[in-house]
């Protein structure tokens, strides 16, 4: 009796390679990326390079630049606010601190205080765009430009789903960061003495997600949802990044599962 070793091999390794095909995550998104934050070694992509509006997602790169920029206890006047979409309803006058406007920034997604921040850094928004566009070069994010501090709708301010996780690996090596973005509750200092703020995060993978550790939500219209994502395991962290998606967090959830069953 003769044995084809190639015809027993074969279906072997066709049901093998059929199965790994299979597994990947069909994620709704647009553009998708999966990063190993230790190597930035990239598990899964969909149109990654692809250029998006990244709505409130920039803001990751407004609290990296503040981090950098300025005491997390500098006290700060408010001036005029008056900005549409998300806000932590800051009014005119009232002082509060860099960590308290980065709560606001980051929890509730308050684009009044990624103006305040902007201009306590560089003076004028458009000038705290200059500064994060710069950034983004030096971390690599060769198909990124930012034009203001808050995500809204300008044009020519845009980046990728590869270049946001590029962004977010370097962010979460911020401990002031990563502390901040896994924050569910924060209660900071109201408009008036005695009075505070309750903020709660607009991120919901935290409920939704056991091993959900932020980063950051994002929605206009033109944009779609948006999410940028980490997730940790048996001490390993996953970025997960979806743009234009009615589904970000099942979208998330199942490239976490892919990347942290298969690698």
């Amino acid at each position: 009796m003769i044995i084809c070793l190639f015809c027993t091999i074969q279906p072997t390794l066709a049901a093998k390679t059929k199965r790994s095909k299979a597994i990947k995550p069909a994620v709704n998104a647009h553009a998708a990326v999966l990063m190993d934050l230790a190597t930035g070694k990239v598990l899964f992509k969909k149109n990654s390079q692809d250029i998006m509006a990244p709505a409130s997602t920039t803001k990751i790169m407004t609290a990296v630049l503040v981090l950098e920029q300025l005491n997390l206890a500098k006290n700060i006047a408010v001036g005029d606010v008056s900005l549409e979409g998300t806000s932590m309803d800051l009014v005119k006058g009232e002082r509060k601190t860099v960590r308290e406007l980065l709560y606001g920034l980051m929890l509730v997604s308050g684009n009044d205080a990624a103006s305040v921040l902007a201009k306590t850094v560089s003076g004028t928004e458009p000038a705290f765009g200059r500064l994060m566009t710069k950034k983004a070069k030096l971390l690599g994010m060769n198909n990124t430009i930012f034009k203001n501090a808050s995500g809204l709708p300008e044009i020519g301010h845009y980046s990728t789903a590869y270049d946001m996780a590029l962004l977010t690996r370097y962010a979460l090596k911020k401990p002031n960061f990563s502390k901040i973005v896994r924050t569910k509750y924060k209660e900071i200092s109201g408009p008036k003495p005695g009075k505070t703020r309750n903020l709660k995060n607009h991120n919901k993978l935290l409920w939704k997600y056991p091993y959900a550790t932020g980063v950051k939500t994002g929605y206009t219209v033109s944009a779609g949802g948006c999410l940028v994502a980490s997730a940790m395991y048996k001490g390993r962290t996953l970025i997960a990044v979806v743009l234009k998606t009615s589904t970000i967090y099942d979208d998330c959830i199942k490239m976490f599962k892919y990347g942290f069953n298969r690698y």
